[in-house]
C-alpha cells in the first residue's frame, strides 16, 4: 500500500494542486483621493497605499525572532513572519526610509496573506495594487482523484508483479489476472489524474504599480 500512496503523491505533484492564471492587469497609475497630513517626521518617507479592488486592510510584516531551546550551549533563534495592521487602503503611511514588507489579503482565501516588498523613499510615492485571487475547485472531484490514484497505483503494482510471473511460468490464469489487474490500475490512475486536475483550485497572481506622488 505504501507504493500506491507514493504513486498517488507523485501524480498529485505532476498534475499540480493549483491552476495558475496569468497575473492581473497592471493597475493604472492613478493616485487615490486621500487626506494628506503634515509632512512626515524626519527620517521617514510617505507612502500612499491604494487597492484597486476596494477598501482593504493592509498589514506591515516584520520578522520575529523566537528563542530555540533545543541547544542550550549555542543560543539559536527561529525567524517567523509577524503581521500587524498598518492601515485600511486607500491610506497614507509614514514609514522609515528603506524597504518594507506589506501584507495584502488574497481574494477567495481568507487565511492567506500575500507579502510584497516595497521601497519607501524620501519623496512621497503611491503603491497601487490589484489583489491576487484564489478560487477553490470542487472537493468531490479532488477526493475522487486521490482515491482513484491510490487504488489504481496498488492495482497496477499488483498486476505488474503477477503478469511477468504468469508469463514466465506459462500460467494462463495468473497471466490473465495480472493483465486485468494492470489494465484496471492504469485506468484508475488515469481517472485519478483527471479528478485531481478537475478538483484543483485556480490562482491568479496580483499586480502592482509604484509611482511618484505629487499630492492631491
Amino acid at each position: 500500500m505504501k507504493s500506491s500512496v507514493v504513486i498517488a503523491l507523485a501524480v498529485s505533484c505532476l498534475v499540480g494542486c493549483v491552476h495558475q492564471l496569468p497575473p492581473a492587469a497592471t493597475p493604472d497609475a492613478v493616485a487615490p483621493a486621500v487626506q494628506v497630513p503634515q509632512p512626515p517626521p524626519e527620517g521617514r518617507g510617505r507612502l500612499v497605499i491604494d487597492v484597486v479592488d476596494g477598501p482593504t486592510q493592509v498589514h506591515r510584516v516584520t520578522m520575529q525572532a523566537t528563542p530555540d531551546d533545543a541547544d542550550k550551549d549555542f543560543p539559536r533563534y527561529r525567524l517567523s513572519e509577524a503581521a500587524e495592521v498598518l492601515c485600511s487602503a486607500p491610506c497614507v503611511a509614514d514609514l522609515p526610509v528603506g524597504n518594507v514588507l506589506l501584507g495584502f489579503p488574497v481574494l477567495g482565501d481568507p487565511a492567506a496573506l500575500e507579502t510584497e516588498l516595497v521601497h519607501v523613499g524620501a519623496e512621497p510615492s503611491v503603491y497601487r495594487r490589484a489583489l491576487s485571487r484564489y478560487e477553490p475547485g470542487p472537493q468531490g472531484a479532488l477526493v475522487l482523484g486521490i482515491l482513484a490514484a491510490v487504488f489504481g497505483g496498488s492495482s497496477a503494482i499488483t498486476g505488474a508483479v503477477l503478469l511477468p510471473i504468469g508469463l514466465a511460468k506459462d500460467n494462463d490464469g495468473m497471466t490473465l489476472a495480472g493483465g486485468i489487474t494492470l489494465g484496471a490500475g492504469a485506468a484508475l490512475i488515469a481517472l485519478g489524474v483527471w479528478g485531481i486536475s478537475a478538483g484543483s483550485g485556480t490562482y491568479q497572481p496580483g499586480s502592482s504599480v509604484h509611482f511618484s506622488f505629487d499630492g492631491p
